[in-house]
């Protein structure tokens, strides 16, 4: 009855949404009574969804003027006073429990993409909203967390330990053992069975739970360690499994009620039911799990880790029992056998059926989920148009249905990161696209083909279009327009594509200016529904005697966050606005991608708008 009750509390945190909540209270009090046909489990539950409302409610935080060092990652820090915390970039040397003043705070923003990792909204979830990179240190703490970690840090195998032990990850191992935390969750494992052979289990289990605890207070509370902690303490509380996982799920949910789908909490607990319900072919059930979940959350899952993962959880355990004199981890580096897959809601669904049946009774035909994947990249009817959000560039995907080809506009660079390896090649992988049937660059400038010779190197490219008079050659009308005209700098030379794909017509302009676009009307009569707008919104293009005669629907703009340029300028945003143009931004909604099937056609951005495109 507990763990129903759990489950119940924990959907609601899900949820998070008060009238969602209350809609799913509702159903589930139906279900209860149904199922065990007492009232005081009612109340109980409705409790339990009470605390859920009150503890996602959103809890607007004063923001101080000093902070403390709490958390320390690579490349930032996180401060905390109060119930206000902040994340702190500099190139200070602050150490745990350091009192800092900041200074310049503003919003954590980040060049967010389809499938790929957001580091706002993981900060988000932390209730962490904002960021500085102008602090003053106040007190150099002298605590004795603060010596350890000073001391570790100066050791000679520094990289070692801090990954190991403060979640300062070195890239040399494998994420699904960092994200998870099963460095301390196997090393406790490995004492456990070893000293129970001559101690009383019991009494074993005790003492280390109070070493957990310290180890925690002395070096990171990270979220396994805090699920593996409640998780301990509830074997010593209960004799009942159901029981115990209930505890774990109540207590984490309570104390990080945004972080119950981290894949931390996510993970270990389905196993545990899965160790619990599951009666035949528990192996299989949980390697199939583990799949799901690494898809799910990783958008990749290495073969020999999730096959081997037993033998490297124990010698990832006890080399966190060695980390002190471990000089190097670089045989922890998995060999590269990777599969990259973005599930869509289609394998979530039937991931969660999958793994309710398993609990139920495992069957063989439940593994036919393994090919979902393959039908989702390859059996997808919809034309896609993604125009990614790179910061100051311009970098567009075109997939035919079924995958029968892709076409990318522009790859362009940035000068403070590598787009390709960040950013397109990740997607592209994420996508299952291995090859680029052809590549338009529009015109040489950096932050439009800056990124071909990365590319090139990681990709196959077929075919490469650098001039307007060559053909695009897809099975669909696409043009290159304007190969005759009159240009003033590399802008204006800019090459124009122009394509159809169920009846819906997209025009891409580069960077050209006015005078391009005024030459455009004089020579063709173009209708077009969606308009990627010209040089980033920048007022030297975006006529609105052009966008008129146009009749757009759609209007795209990629630009970057705050940039020096001031694009897109107030005046093309109020053209666009006048001609009652719905404009995107990259900059505000991050990746915008455009779907169409026969008549039905479709947009959506990284940032969670959806919108129907009426042709």
């Amino acid at each position: 009855m507990m763990l129903i009750l759990s489950l119940g509390f924990l959907a609601c945190l899900i949820l998070k949404e008060i009238l969602c909540i209350l809609c799913f209270t509702l159903f589930f009090l139906v279900y209860l009574d149904y199922r065990f046909k007492d009232k005081r489990i009612w109340v109980l539950f409705i409790l339990f969804s009470l605390l859920s409302c009150i503890l996602v409610y959103p809890k607007e935080v004063q923001q101080q003027d000093t902070y403390k060092i709490t958390e320390i990652k690579k490349g930032y820090y996180i401060g905390k006073n109060r119930g206000s915390k902040i994340l702190i970039q500099t190139d200070l040397d602050l150490s745990f429990q350091d009192e800092v003043k900041v200074k310049n705070i503003e919003p954590i923003h980040t060049d967010d993409n389809f499938t790929l990792f957001s580091f706002t909204r993981y900060n988000e979830n932390k209730n962490i909203r904002f960021k500085t990179n102008s602090v003053e240190i106040i007190h150099k703490s002298t605590s004795f967390k603060s010596r350890l970690y000073n001391y570790l840090k100066s050791k000679p195998n520094s990289s070692i330990v801090l990954s190991l032990y403060y979640g300062i990850h070195d890239e040399s191992i494998d994420e699904i053992y960092t994200m998870l935390g099963y460095g301390y969750m196997s090393a406790y494992y490995i004492v456990l069975h070893v000293l129970k052979r001559k101690w009383d289990e019991t009494r074993i289990r005790r003492i280390l739970l109070v070493f957990s605890v310290l180890f925690g207070h002395f070096f990171v509370f990270t979220l396994s360690l805090t699920r593996f902690i409640l998780y301990q303490l509830s074997t010593l509380l209960f004799t009942s499994k159901p029981n115990q996982i209930a505890f774990t799920i109540l207590c984490f949910g309570m104390i990080y009620p945004n972080q119950v789908l981290s894949i931390s909490f996510v993970c270990p607990l389905l196993l545990q039911l899965v160790s619990y319900f599951c009666t035949e072919h528990k192996w299989i059930v949980k390697k199939m799990v583990l799949l799901g979940l690494m898809f799910i959350y990783f958008k990749k899952v290495n073969l020999i880790s999730l096959f081997f993962f037993n033998i490297f959880r124990k010698l990832y355990g006890l080399i966190f029992l060695f980390g002190f004199i471990v000089q190097d981890l670089i045989n922890l580096k998995l060999p590269d056998l990777t599969i990259h897959y973005a599930p869509r809601i289609l394998f979530i669904v039937l991931f969660i059926i999958f793994y309710i049946q398993c609990l139920k009774h495992f069957q063989w035909k439940y593994l036919w989920i393994c090919i979902v994947p393959f039908l989702e990249i390859y059996c997808n009817p919809f034309f896609q148009v993604y125009t990614l959000n790179i910061g100051q560039a311009d970098c567009s995907i075109i997939v035919e249905p079924f995958h029968k080809s892709v076409v990318m506009i522009d790859c362009g660079q940035n000068l403070y990161r590598d787009n390709v390896e960040r950013i397109i090649m990740p997607f592209l992988e994420n996508k299952n696209i291995h090859a680029i049937d052809t590549l338009i660059l529009t015109h040489d400038d950096f932050d439009h083909n800056g990124g071909y010779d990365s590319l090139k190197e990681k990709i196959e490219i077929k075919e490469v279009i650098e001039d307007s008079n060559q053909s695009v050659h897809v099975d669909y009308p696409f043009y290159l327009l304007l190969s005759e005209r009159e240009s003033k700098d590399t802008n204006d030379s800019s090459l124009i594509s122009y394509f159809t794909y169920d009846h819906l017509t997209y025009l891409f302009m580069g960077d050209a200016s006015k005078q391009i676009e005024k030459q455009l009307m004089a020579t063709y009569d173009l209708k077009a529904d969606v308009i990627k707008v010209g040089h980033h919104g920048s007022n030297t293009s975006s006529d609105p005697d052009f966008l008129d005669s146009l009749d757009c629907k759609v209007a795209l703009i990629s630009c970057g966050y705050k940039n020096k340029y001031g694009h897109p300028s107030v005046e093309t945003l109020k053209t666009l606005e006048t001609l009652h143009i719905n404009t995107l931004c990259t900059s505000d909604c991050g990746s915008i991608a455009m779907y169409s099937l026969f008549h039905f056609s479709f947009v959506v951005t990284n940032d969670g708008m959806f919108g129907i495109i009426w042709t």
